[in-house]
Parts: structure tokens; C-alpha cells; sequence
């Protein structure tokens, strides 16, 4: 018998796990009949689960998706009495020999407020009765990312260089799924060739919906990836949305500009509310303005809000071509 608790926002890696287990405990014949999913179940439910016994076809595997009782999922939520959960800590340190759980909590990526709680009884219950693992959501400068982007390819029996795998995380992102998903693409277009090239990554992947990378390429000084990357935007969200996070962007550069010899790394995070357990990030960004002046910042946050202001009051009758526009000037003469 075995219990487990993974919970967090990378579920690729989740799933990840839930297979290994699979291989290890179950007997391929009798799959289908001991491998048992449940979503989120009732008090009376949960209990039969953990008292479940195997018969004569080896292991139980029951993956319990715990979501509802942590957060509210669907304006639903589930809680549990302290007799209740009394029992259920019993029963887990008397779970029958043969009878694995795992109980799963996936964070929403888009969703900061609907997180595993810590501080609930059930969380410290499980805790204390279960091999524990947390998955959070990769950041970009992760020095663990790469080496897992490697593992992937590795896995698909692909190889790519350092700067190719950088390219494979500006495009897709840091959503494994996704990258995985892409990974399988170029498997398929590349064969019969093995490895990959930045170009191909470049050609082929998506660009990721988050608005950060387009910032990223504002600094810089490619303005086609600038447009590319504009464009493949507004095709996920409405260009005033994309035009909030700029502003939302920009502010932070500035902030940045402004304090970076005044104020350490983890002051500068505090502030604008940027979480890690490294200033690695705001050492990233302030190399990436180094060349801009605060003053091109300015400019730049101003001609974004002009435009807002135009398309707001139906000033314009192309608002994606004025933005294209402040885009690729950053927001001089335009």
C-alpha cells in the first residue's frame, strides 16, 4: 500500500508520475478493471476508496482528483467535519496492502487565487500520510526547464542544441503540455531527421499566448518578430486586452528603470508583486533595458495610451494597424 499527494500547476509532469505508477504497480492484464479515477468525491465515496481491498488481480491504483476540496471549482466546494476527517486518517494509515492512491490537486494556470490551501486540516492530513510532491508552473529563466525540454526530446528519440531549446521556450512558453504537444509536430515535419535547428522551432512552433514574450520583443530589436508575434496575439485576445498588459509591461520596466540602483532585486519583486525565491528575474530584465533609456519608456507608455485614447473614442478606424504602428516605432513619430 501506498499513498500519494501531488498538487500544483504543472499537470503534464503530474500525469508524468501517475504513469511511472501505472508500470510499477499494475498488471498490464488487469488494467482496465484496477486502475480506478475518481473526481472530487463525497465523504461516503472517499472512505470506500481508502478501504478498498485488491482480490486476485494484484494492485489497486485510484487516482482521487481533489480539487473541490481545496477550491471553490465550478461555485463548488467540498469540506469535510473533523470527525470526518479523523476517520479518513484512520482509514489511510490502514489502507489494505495492494491498495494505491493518489490524491491529485491541479492549480489553474490562469488563476493565481485558486491554489492548493496549506492551511486546511485535509492538506496537513494528507501530508502526513502520503509520499508528497508539489509541481509548480515553470518560470522561463528556470534552470531546470531546459533539462527537462531535453528529457522530452530524448523521449522522442530528438535532439536539440542549447540555443534551440532556448527558441522552443520563447515560442511555446513554459506549459509542458503545450510544449510537448509541439515537440510531437516537429517530430512529424522533421522526419527523417532527428535533430531539430532553431530555425525549425522559429518556422513551425507557436508563439505563446503569454503577452510577456511580446514585451520581451519589444526591447529588442527584431520589429519583424515584433509584428509576428502582435499578430499571432490578437488572434487569442482582443487587442484592447493585449494593450492592458503592455501598459501593465511597460509600468514594470519603468519601475524597474527608475529603482534598479536604488533598491536589491527582492525589493524591486515585493513591489510589483513578482514572486520567486531568486531576484534572478529582475537581474534578466534590467540587462534587457540596459540600452533604453528612461525616457524611450516614457515615450513609449505615452504613445500606447494615445492610442488607447483613439480607439476608445472611435478616433481611428483601424486600431490594429495604429498599434502595429507604436509597436514598431516604440511609440516615436507615429
Amino acid at each position: 500500500m501506498a499513498i500519494y499527494f501531488y498538487y500544483g500547476k504543472e499537470d503534464f509532469l503530474i500525469s508524468e508520475e501517475i504513469e511511472k505508477l501505472k508500470k510499477e504497480l499494475l498488471d498490464e492484464a488487469f488494467k482496465a478493471m484496477n486502475y480506478r479515477v475518481y473526481y472530487s468525491p463525497e465523504f461516503p465515496e472517499l472512505m470506500d476508496i481508502c478501504s478498498s481491498a485488491p482480490l486476485m488481480f494484484g494492485n489497486l491504483l485510484s487516482v482521487v482528483h481533489c480539487e473541490n476540496y481545496f477550491m471553490r471549482i465550478k461555485n463548488k466546494k467540498i469540506e469535510f467535519t473533523d470527525e470526518q476527517l479523523k476517520s479518513l486518517e484512520t482509514a489511510l494509515k490502514n489502507a489494505a496492502d495492494g491498495n494505491n492512491i493518489v490524491f491529485v490537486c491541479n492549480e489553474p494556470r490562469d488563476d493565481d487565487k485558486k491554489k492548493t490551501d496549506t492551511r486546511l486540516k485535509i492538506f496537513k492530513i494528507l501530508t502526513q500520510n502520503s509520499n508528497l510532491k508539489n509541481f509548480p508552473e515553470f518560470k522561463n529563466y528556470d534552470k531546470e526547464l531546459p533539462s527537462v525540454i531535453n528529457r522530452l526530446l530524448k523521449a522522442k528519440d530528438m535532439t536539440a542544441d542549447t540555443k534551440t531549446v532556448r527558441a522552443i521556450i520563447e515560442q511555446c512558453g513554459v506549459n509542458l503540455r503545450i510544449i510537448d504537444s509541439e515537440l510531437e509536430k516537429l517530430k512529424i515535419l522533421n522526419y527523417p531527421n532527428k535533430k531539430i535547428t532553431e530555425k525549425d522551432v522559429r518556422a513551425n512552433c507557436k508563439l505563446q499566448e503569454d503577452v510577456f514574450a511580446l514585451a520581451d520583443l519589444i526591447i529588442g530589436a527584431d520589429k519583424n518578430a515584433v509584428l509576428k508575434n502582435f499578430r499571432a496575439a490578437t488572434e487569442k485576445k482582443h487587442y484592447l486586452e493585449i494593450l492592458s498588459l503592455l501598459q501593465g509591461n511597460l509600468h514594470k520596466l519603468i519601475y524597474i528603470k527608475t529603482c534598479g540602483n536604488e533598491k536589491s532585486g527582492f525589493e524591486i519583486m515585493k513591489a510589483l508583486n513578482m514572486r520567486g525565491s531568486s531576484d534572478y528575474p529582475i537581474v534578466l530584465i534590467k540587462e534587457k533595458i540596459r540600452n533604453k533609456s528612461l525616457n524611450d519608456l516614457w515615450e513609449f507608455k505615452h504613445a500606447l495610451t494615445e492610442a488607447e485614447l483613439k480607439i476608445k473614442t472611435g478616433k481611428t478606424t483601424n486600431p490594429e494597424y495604429l498599434l502595429e504602428s507604436v509597436l514598431l516605432t516604440e511609440g516615436k513619430n507615429v
